[in-house]
């Protein structure tokens, strides 16, 4: 090559760089793909493409980037770690536990591949080796943060109680400001706070946006969408696309694909952005909404035909403030459809599970205070936890 097309591949490669440091990464990979066209070897441009393609949220790309710059230069483990990285984002959870097992190999005492492992298993619902891997970030790092929580929230979610209650305390000594953990403890502790901080609702989901339809409907049985829009088929009819109906705490929009048939127009609002993000790929909403569902019914003008609250409120202890926003959102006439994991009658409780139960006399007097007229009171098994169903309820109230 001669010495004039080097320097203009240089000065490619340089513009590529300065447009990626702009922000402006959908700008630089042409030219970095444009440069691996003469030199398919480059394993510093490949990895660059990877990081502008990972910046446009391209995952699948970026890994086969990162991991075409590790083929090429087995020996760094950047590539292997952002392959990973990348793998991860994409749901590809095996590979790159491969790519993550690379890194290690060659940096054995990072905490970063290692703490990355774990939420690469967590993801993949595989807690037990997840947890392995947390517990050796914390033996390098006694006090790492994130480690300490998600090996918290490991041994809550598999049942062992006063571990995770050992481990929310540690961590609250390092973190005395970390809300989440302090929910947490109080759910173990039997105490019973009103509200989860929001702080906790957006890392929980926005953590478990990726594989959120597989775990719940594949792996915990999980009914609620299907089972409340039966339950309207079976109060008021099939659905002939003539209401506006608002999916409270959409999630990544199963329970609005459930109800679409009900809708002339769709809207669903989460607190979790990455759980909106995914429910518009669903592609049924023609709204949505990144917010608090109690403020979000407040600033509404125009009366809802039908609200829906799938798995919504055992994530919400007192629920006043709910129906009293709902009850003001709705025309005469219109439903309110919720399920409520079953609590103690005369009240609400928060579980040490994280979650709340709502007694049926609790609802009924509530929904009397506000307005509402119950329509339908029906138990349902919810999804299943631990090999057991979550005994629930489902509800169909009229404004």
């Amino acid at each position: 090559m001669s010495g004039d097309n080097r320097s203009e591949l240089q000065e490619l490669y340089s513009r590529a760089l300065e447009l990626y440091e702009q922000d402006k990464p959908d700008q630089a990979v042409p030219l970095y793909e444009q440069i691996l066209s003469i030199h398919p070897d480059a394993d510093l441009v490949r990895y660059n493409l990877g990081l502008a393609l990972y910046a446009l949220e391209e995952f699948t790309a970026a890994a086969a980037a990162f991991l075409g710059a590790a083929a090429i230069h087995p020996d760094d483990p950047d590539y292997w770690f952002n392959g990973g990285l990348a793998l991860k984002q994409s749901g590809a959870f095996s590979q790159a536990l491969e790519a993550y097992g690379k890194a290690y190999l060659l940096q054995p005492e990072d905490e970063d591949i290692l703490f990355n492992m774990g939420c690469c298993y967590q993801a993949a619902g595989q807690r037990s080796d997840a947890m392995a891997a947390y517990e050796k970030v914390l033996a390098l790092s006694d006090q790492h943060c994130s480690a300490l929580s998600n090996l918290a929230y490991c041994a809550h979610l598999e049942g062992a109680y006063e571990k995770a209650a050992g481990l929310y305390r540690r961590l609250l000594r390092v973190r005395p400001d970390h809300m989440a953990a302090g929910y947490m403890l109080d759910a173990l502790e039997g105490k019973n706070t009103a509200t989860p901080p929001p702080e906790y609702i957006q890392q929980l989901f926005d953590g478990y946006s990726g594989s959120f339809d597989q775990d719940l409907v594949e792996n915990l049985s999980y009914r609620v969408p299907a089972l409340l829009a039966s339950l309207l088929q079976q109060a008021i009819g099939p659905g002939h696309g003539d209401k506006k109906v608002v999916d409270l705490g959409c999630g990544t929009g199963l329970s609005g694909r459930a109800v679409v048939e009900y809708a002339s127009f769709l809207i669903g609002v989460d607190l979790s952005a990455k759980m909106v993000r995914e429910a518009e790929k669903k592609g049924c909403y023609d709204e949505l909404a990144v917010g608090e569902v109690v403020d979000f019914l407040r600033q509404q003008s125009e009366p809802a035909d039908l609200l829906l609250a799938a798995d919504v409120l055992t994530y919400l202890g007192d629920l006043e403030p709910l129906f009293q926003a709902a009850f003001a959102t709705l025309h005469p006439g219109a439903l309110f459809c919720f399920s409520t994991e079953r609590g103690e009658d005369d009240g609400w409780q928060l579980r040490p599970t994280g979650r709340y139960g709502h007694g049926r006399s609790y609802i009924r007097q509530l929904a009397e205070r506000t307005g509402f007229e119950i329509l339908v009171c029906r138990a349902a098994e919810l999804r299943r936890e631990r090999n057991q169903w979550i005994a629930g309820d489902l509800y169909l109230l009229g404004a």
